[in-house]
């Protein structure tokens, strides 16, 4: 036993200084670890990182701009169709006072003829420039369908202005002349108004075939 002993000690004695000689060895495996789990995170990830900042900015940033870009269609829309309504009534008033009191006078003493041949006109006005200026770009293919909805529009609009005037005049018995104006002219005009802008929008002009 003393003899195979004596060869394994001989190993260790052998393998002590070789472990003497190179003392740093087990500290620089374990400096070599620290290392390993100290090194920075890959350029690939940082990347990535700042791609999804920049990505979450820019889609908060497109969504603002989306939301001013739809406030601004809407006012120039309603500027747009404002005007149409302006100049549309400026034919309605001025053909009535034509006919009905033009120097021909086709239609004198006939009031409500001429009221409703400057209506139809002013209507059929109204429908063409909003369909090439005002809603330009979001016309349907069937025109007839269309122009349909639209005088549709303006039949139930004059329905709200008349449902206000009758309202106030034999229900509440508001009858002066003020408030017959007001009624017809203030309440009665803007809730049709109203009503026409959002019938256009959404129902009238909604096709998507032409630029």
């Amino acid at each position: 036993m003393n003899d195979e002993q004596a060869p394994l000690r001989g190993s260790a004695a052998a393998l002590e200084p070789a472990a003497l000689a190179d003392p740093s060895a087990p500290f620089t495996q374990a400096g070599a670890r620290g290392q390993v789990n100290e090194e920075p995170a890959p350029a690939s990830s940082l990347t990535q990182a700042g791609a999804r900042g920049q990505g979450q900015g820019g889609a908060a940033s497109a969504s603002s701009l989306s939301l001013t870009q739809r406030l601004l269609a809407w006012v120039r829309e309603f500027i747009q169709f404002g005007m149409v309504g302006a100049t549309a009534y400026i034919v309605d008033a001025g053909l009535f006072n034509l006919l009905q009191h033009g120097p021909l006078g086709v239609l004198a003493g006939h009031p409500n003829t001429a009221q409703f041949v400057a209506a139809a006109t002013a209507t059929l006005y109204s429908w063409i420039a909003n369909r090439l200026w005002t809603y330009r770009g979001r016309t349907q293919e069937n025109a007839t369908r269309e122009a349909i909805l639209f005088f549709f529009a303006n039949a139930c609009g004059i329905g709200i202005t008349q449902f206000c005037l009758l309202f106030t005049h034999h229900i509440l018995g508001y009858t002066s002349a003020l408030a017959d104006n007001i009624a017809a002219y203030v309440v009665g005009f803007a809730l049709g108004t109203a009503f026409r802008f959002f019938f256009y929008h959404y129902v009238v002009f909604t096709g998507h075939t032409r630029a």
